[in-house]
Protein backbone atom coordinates (compact mmCIF):
# COMPACT_ATOMS: atom_id res chain seq x y z
CA UNK A 1 0.00 0.00 0.00
CA UNK A 2 1.67 3.49 -1.13
CA UNK A 3 1.56 6.31 1.31
CA UNK A 4 -0.24 9.39 0.51
CA UNK A 5 0.59 13.18 0.63
CA UNK A 6 -1.14 13.84 3.39
CA UNK A 7 0.62 11.20 5.52
CA UNK A 8 3.39 12.32 4.74
CA UNK A 9 3.14 15.52 6.31
CA UNK A 10 1.46 14.86 9.63
CA UNK A 11 4.18 11.99 10.44
CA UNK A 12 6.59 14.61 11.17
CA UNK A 13 3.76 16.85 12.98
CA UNK A 14 2.64 14.22 15.56
CA UNK A 15 6.79 13.12 15.71
CA UNK A 16 7.21 16.90 16.61
CA UNK A 17 4.82 17.41 19.20
CA UNK A 18 5.81 14.42 20.69
CA UNK A 19 9.49 14.84 20.44
CA UNK A 20 8.20 18.77 22.12
CA UNK A 21 6.16 17.54 25.02
CA UNK A 22 9.04 15.38 26.31
CA UNK A 23 11.72 18.34 25.36
CA UNK A 24 9.85 19.91 27.77
CA UNK A 25 9.04 17.44 30.51
CA UNK A 26 13.04 17.41 31.03
CA UNK A 27 13.42 21.02 30.96
CA UNK A 28 10.68 21.50 33.73
CA UNK A 29 12.60 18.44 35.66
CA UNK A 30 15.41 20.16 35.59
CA UNK A 31 14.47 23.30 36.63
CA UNK A 32 12.82 21.73 39.47
CA UNK A 33 15.83 20.06 40.26
CA UNK A 34 18.16 23.28 40.25
CA UNK A 35 15.45 25.50 42.09
CA UNK A 36 15.25 22.84 44.72
CA UNK A 37 19.16 23.16 45.15
CA UNK A 38 18.91 26.80 45.12
CA UNK A 39 16.76 26.59 47.65
CA UNK A 40 18.42 24.54 49.69
CA UNK A 41 21.85 26.42 49.53
CA UNK A 42 19.77 30.11 50.21
CA UNK A 43 17.80 28.27 52.76
CA UNK A 44 20.74 29.66 55.62
CA UNK A 45 21.56 33.05 54.07
CA UNK A 46 17.54 33.79 53.99
CA UNK A 47 17.21 32.47 57.36
CA UNK A 48 20.00 34.93 58.30
CA UNK A 49 18.50 38.02 56.48
CA UNK A 50 15.35 37.30 57.93
CA UNK A 51 17.16 37.21 61.59
CA UNK A 52 19.08 40.70 60.96
CA UNK A 53 15.81 42.29 59.36
CA UNK A 54 13.61 41.23 62.65
CA UNK A 55 16.46 41.93 65.45
CA UNK A 56 18.76 44.59 63.65
CA UNK A 57 17.71 47.13 66.37
CA UNK A 58 19.31 44.92 69.68
CA UNK A 59 22.61 45.69 69.63
CA UNK A 60 21.71 50.04 69.68
CA UNK A 61 20.06 49.09 73.18
CA UNK A 62 23.43 48.91 74.63
CA UNK A 63 24.66 51.84 72.86
CA UNK A 64 21.27 54.07 74.19
CA UNK A 65 22.52 52.33 77.71
CA UNK A 66 26.11 53.89 77.32
CA UNK A 67 24.73 57.45 76.54
CA UNK A 68 22.05 57.04 79.71
CA UNK A 69 25.38 56.50 81.33
CA UNK A 70 27.21 59.50 80.10
CA UNK A 71 24.21 62.00 80.80
CA UNK A 72 24.07 60.43 84.57
CA UNK A 73 28.26 61.42 84.72
CA UNK A 74 27.50 64.78 82.98
CA UNK A 75 24.21 65.70 85.63
CA UNK A 76 26.69 64.42 88.62
CA UNK A 77 29.69 66.70 87.25
CA UNK A 78 26.93 69.19 87.61
CA UNK A 79 25.52 68.60 90.97
CA UNK A 80 29.43 67.84 92.52
CA UNK A 81 30.67 71.79 93.43
CA UNK A 82 31.89 70.53 96.73
CA UNK A 83 33.03 66.68 96.97
CA UNK A 84 33.43 65.62 93.33
CA UNK A 85 35.03 62.47 94.47
CA UNK A 86 32.12 61.25 96.51
CA UNK A 87 29.38 62.22 93.76
CA UNK A 88 31.25 60.57 90.73
CA UNK A 89 31.35 57.21 92.83
CA UNK A 90 27.77 57.75 93.75
CA UNK A 91 27.48 58.29 89.53
CA UNK A 92 29.50 55.12 88.82
CA UNK A 93 27.33 53.54 91.64
CA UNK A 94 24.29 54.20 89.53
CA UNK A 95 25.97 53.49 86.40
CA UNK A 96 26.84 49.79 87.45
CA UNK A 97 23.04 49.20 89.39
CA UNK A 98 21.49 50.48 85.84
CA UNK A 99 23.63 48.01 83.85
CA UNK A 100 23.67 44.91 86.12
CA UNK A 101 19.94 45.43 86.48
CA UNK A 102 19.75 44.98 83.13
CA UNK A 103 21.76 42.43 81.83
CA UNK A 104 20.59 39.81 84.47
CA UNK A 105 17.01 41.02 83.81
CA UNK A 106 17.58 40.16 79.95
CA UNK A 107 20.14 37.77 80.21
CA UNK A 108 20.36 36.67 83.51
CA UNK A 109 24.20 36.61 83.71
CA UNK A 110 25.77 35.03 86.52
CA UNK A 111 28.77 34.41 87.91
CA UNK A 112 31.41 31.61 88.73
CA UNK A 113 34.93 31.99 90.42
CA UNK A 114 34.53 36.01 90.91
CA UNK A 115 36.81 35.07 93.54
CA UNK A 116 39.79 34.72 91.70
CA UNK A 117 39.45 38.50 90.93
CA UNK A 118 41.42 40.16 93.77
CA UNK A 119 40.10 42.48 95.60
CA UNK A 120 43.35 44.67 96.08
CA UNK A 121 46.25 44.43 93.88
CA UNK A 122 46.67 44.72 90.35
CA UNK A 123 45.68 41.93 87.68
CA UNK A 124 45.11 40.98 84.14
CA UNK A 125 41.76 40.28 83.51
CA UNK A 126 41.36 38.94 79.63
CA UNK A 127 38.39 37.95 78.27
CA UNK A 128 37.24 36.47 75.43
CA UNK A 129 36.02 38.87 72.92
CA UNK A 130 32.40 38.13 72.13
CA UNK A 131 30.31 40.38 69.09
CA UNK A 132 28.89 42.70 71.76
CA UNK A 133 30.79 42.98 74.91
CA UNK A 134 27.16 42.56 77.10
CA UNK A 135 29.00 40.06 79.15
CA UNK A 136 31.92 42.49 79.77
CA UNK A 137 30.21 45.71 81.24
CA UNK A 138 28.57 43.02 83.60
CA UNK A 139 31.80 41.31 84.60
CA UNK A 140 32.76 45.86 85.22
CA UNK A 141 29.56 46.39 87.27
CA UNK A 142 29.78 43.37 89.76
CA UNK A 143 33.45 44.36 90.29
CA UNK A 144 32.43 47.44 91.38
CA UNK A 145 29.31 46.63 93.50
CA UNK A 146 31.55 44.15 95.23
CA UNK A 147 35.01 46.22 95.68
CA UNK A 148 34.15 49.70 94.38
CA UNK A 149 36.62 49.19 92.42
CA UNK A 150 36.90 49.91 88.27
CA UNK A 151 38.94 47.80 85.73
CA UNK A 152 40.69 50.03 83.56
CA UNK A 153 39.88 48.62 80.23
CA UNK A 154 42.31 48.89 77.05
CA UNK A 155 39.50 49.04 74.00
CA UNK A 156 40.32 49.89 69.72
CA UNK A 157 41.15 53.13 69.18
CA UNK A 158 38.45 53.53 66.83
CA UNK A 159 35.80 53.48 69.72
CA UNK A 160 37.39 56.59 70.70
CA UNK A 161 35.55 58.19 67.97
CA UNK A 162 32.09 57.55 69.09
CA UNK A 163 31.26 61.23 69.56
CA UNK A 164 29.18 61.72 73.16
CA UNK A 165 30.82 59.28 74.80
CA UNK A 166 33.49 61.42 76.35
CA UNK A 167 31.99 61.01 80.46
CA UNK A 168 31.89 56.67 80.14
CA UNK A 169 35.52 56.60 78.50
CA UNK A 170 36.90 58.92 81.44
CA UNK A 171 35.02 57.60 84.87
CA UNK A 172 34.64 53.74 83.36
CA UNK A 173 38.53 54.35 82.43
CA UNK A 174 38.35 52.94 79.31
CA UNK A 175 41.27 54.30 76.51
CA UNK A 176 43.53 52.88 74.11
CA UNK A 177 46.15 52.68 76.47
CA UNK A 178 49.97 51.75 75.96
CA UNK A 179 52.16 48.64 77.04
CA UNK A 180 53.85 51.59 79.28
CA UNK A 181 50.52 52.91 80.51
CA UNK A 182 49.06 49.25 81.39
CA UNK A 183 52.09 48.17 83.47
CA UNK A 184 51.84 52.09 85.46
CA UNK A 185 48.41 51.04 86.27
CA UNK A 186 49.15 47.73 87.74
CA UNK A 187 51.97 49.07 89.47
CA UNK A 188 49.97 50.99 91.26
CA UNK A 189 47.41 48.58 92.05
CA UNK A 190 44.47 48.65 89.57
CA UNK A 191 43.04 45.97 87.54
CA UNK A 192 43.39 46.03 83.72
CA UNK A 193 41.20 44.38 81.24
CA UNK A 194 41.91 43.59 77.85
CA UNK A 195 40.78 41.56 74.71
CA UNK A 196 43.86 40.16 72.59
CA UNK A 197 41.58 38.62 70.16
CA UNK A 198 39.97 42.52 69.55
CA UNK A 199 37.76 42.95 66.49
CA UNK A 200 38.49 40.31 64.74
CA UNK A 201 37.96 37.24 67.25
CA UNK A 202 34.66 39.54 68.29
CA UNK A 203 33.31 39.62 64.73
CA UNK A 204 34.92 36.87 62.64
CA UNK A 205 35.14 34.36 65.52
CA UNK A 206 31.84 31.92 65.04
CA UNK A 207 33.11 28.72 66.62
CA UNK A 208 34.21 29.64 69.80
CA UNK A 209 38.29 29.67 68.77
CA UNK A 210 40.72 31.86 70.72
CA UNK A 211 41.94 34.15 67.83
CA UNK A 212 45.10 35.66 69.29
CA UNK A 213 47.50 34.85 66.93
CA UNK A 214 51.33 36.43 68.00
CA UNK A 215 49.82 39.26 70.42
CA UNK A 216 52.12 38.79 73.78
CA UNK A 217 51.62 42.10 75.18
CA UNK A 218 49.55 40.97 77.89
CA UNK A 219 51.78 38.66 78.34
CA UNK A 220 54.70 41.21 78.76
CA UNK A 221 53.40 43.49 81.22
CA UNK A 222 51.66 40.64 83.73
CA UNK A 223 55.66 39.28 83.76
CA UNK A 224 57.24 42.84 84.00
CA UNK A 225 54.51 43.95 86.54
CA UNK A 226 54.76 40.27 88.18
CA UNK A 227 50.75 40.40 88.11
CA UNK A 228 48.17 37.42 87.83
CA UNK A 229 46.71 37.03 84.59
CA UNK A 230 42.88 36.07 84.86
CA UNK A 231 41.33 34.73 81.82
CA UNK A 232 37.56 35.18 81.46
CA UNK A 233 35.41 33.45 79.24
CA UNK A 234 31.07 34.04 79.05
CA UNK A 235 28.84 31.19 77.84
CA UNK A 236 26.49 31.69 75.23
CA UNK A 237 27.67 34.95 74.54
CA UNK A 238 27.68 34.26 71.08
CA UNK A 239 24.04 33.08 71.24
CA UNK A 240 22.67 36.85 72.48
CA UNK A 241 24.28 38.75 70.14
CA UNK A 242 25.53 37.35 66.75
CA UNK A 243 27.84 38.61 63.09
CA UNK A 244 26.00 37.95 59.39
CA UNK A 245 27.99 34.85 58.43
CA UNK A 246 26.58 35.39 54.58
CA UNK A 247 28.48 37.68 52.97
CA UNK A 248 32.00 36.90 55.66
CA UNK A 249 34.78 36.93 52.98
CA UNK A 250 33.26 40.24 52.12
CA UNK A 251 32.99 41.99 55.77
CA UNK A 252 36.40 40.20 56.40
CA UNK A 253 38.16 42.31 53.00
CA UNK A 254 36.61 45.72 54.10
CA UNK A 255 37.48 44.97 57.92
CA UNK A 256 41.28 44.46 56.80
CA UNK A 257 41.20 47.27 54.27
CA UNK A 258 39.81 50.09 56.46
CA UNK A 259 40.24 48.20 59.85
CA UNK A 260 36.38 49.62 61.10
CA UNK A 261 33.90 47.28 62.60
CA UNK A 262 31.87 47.50 59.54
CA UNK A 263 30.00 44.03 60.11
CA UNK A 264 26.30 43.85 60.29
CA UNK A 265 25.66 42.67 64.16
CA UNK A 266 22.08 41.06 65.24
CA UNK A 267 20.44 39.56 68.19
CA UNK A 268 19.74 40.77 71.38
CA UNK A 269 18.22 37.32 72.50
CA UNK A 270 17.32 36.92 76.19
CA UNK A 271 19.39 34.04 75.97
CA UNK A 272 20.93 32.66 79.19
CA UNK A 273 24.72 34.03 79.85
CA UNK A 274 27.17 32.95 82.50
CA UNK A 275 30.56 34.26 82.76
CA UNK A 276 33.66 31.91 84.11
CA UNK A 277 36.53 33.58 85.64
CA UNK A 278 39.43 31.13 85.49
CA UNK A 279 42.30 30.99 87.90
CA UNK A 280 45.29 33.35 87.80
CA UNK A 281 48.08 32.32 86.05
CA UNK A 282 51.46 34.14 86.84
CA UNK A 283 54.57 34.11 84.95
CA UNK A 284 57.59 31.23 85.59
CA UNK A 285 61.46 32.12 85.66
CA UNK A 286 62.70 31.86 82.16
CA UNK A 287 59.40 31.16 80.77
CA UNK A 288 59.21 33.70 77.49
CA UNK A 289 56.39 35.79 76.64
CA UNK A 290 55.09 33.21 73.45
CA UNK A 291 55.08 30.41 76.43
CA UNK A 292 53.19 32.69 78.76
CA UNK A 293 50.44 33.64 76.22
CA UNK A 294 50.14 29.83 74.83
CA UNK A 295 49.28 29.00 78.79
CA UNK A 296 46.75 31.73 78.76
CA UNK A 297 45.51 30.61 75.91
CA UNK A 298 44.95 27.32 76.86
CA UNK A 299 43.43 27.93 79.94
CA UNK A 300 40.79 29.87 77.60
CA UNK A 301 40.45 26.98 75.67
CA UNK A 302 39.66 24.39 78.53
CA UNK A 303 37.16 27.24 79.88
CA UNK A 304 35.49 27.31 76.58
CA UNK A 305 35.46 23.05 76.15
CA UNK A 306 34.14 22.92 79.63
CA UNK A 307 31.57 25.42 79.89
CA UNK A 308 30.41 25.89 76.02
CA UNK A 309 28.11 22.87 74.42
CA UNK A 310 28.78 22.91 70.38
CA UNK A 311 25.28 21.87 69.87
CA UNK A 312 23.52 24.73 70.95
CA UNK A 313 21.54 27.24 68.70
CA UNK A 314 20.14 30.46 69.66
CA UNK A 315 16.64 28.19 69.54
CA UNK A 316 18.11 26.10 71.97
CA UNK A 317 19.24 28.73 73.98
CA UNK A 318 15.93 30.52 74.40
CA UNK A 319 14.29 27.31 75.55
CA UNK A 320 16.80 26.73 78.03
CA UNK A 321 16.24 30.53 79.64
CA UNK A 322 12.59 30.13 79.31
CA UNK A 323 12.95 26.30 81.63
CA UNK A 324 14.70 28.24 84.19
CA UNK A 325 12.63 31.38 84.22
CA UNK A 326 9.24 28.91 84.90
CA UNK A 327 11.39 26.69 87.35
CA UNK A 328 12.25 29.85 89.27
CA UNK A 329 8.45 31.09 89.43
CA UNK A 330 7.62 27.26 90.66
CA UNK A 331 10.03 27.42 93.38
CA UNK A 332 8.86 31.00 94.74
CA UNK A 333 4.88 29.55 94.94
Amino acid sequence: MGITRDQNVNIPAKSWKITGKVNASSFLQSYKKDAIKCMYYCKPVMQEALLWYSTWWGPFILLILCYISNIIFLFFEYLSQDNKSLAMSKACSMVSTMWSSYISFWHGQTFTGLENIPKTGGAVIVWYHGPMPVDYFGLIAEVFKRDGRIINTVVDKCLLRVPGLGRVRKYLRCGAFSKVECAGLLGDGELVGLAPGGSREALFDDSYSVCWRQRVGFAKIAAFTQSPIIPVFTENIRLSYCTMLSAGAVWRTIFEVTRLPIVPIYGGFPVQVTTHIGSPIMAREGETLMQLQERVKMAMTDLIRTHQRPDVDIKTGLGQRLGKLMLGIENNK
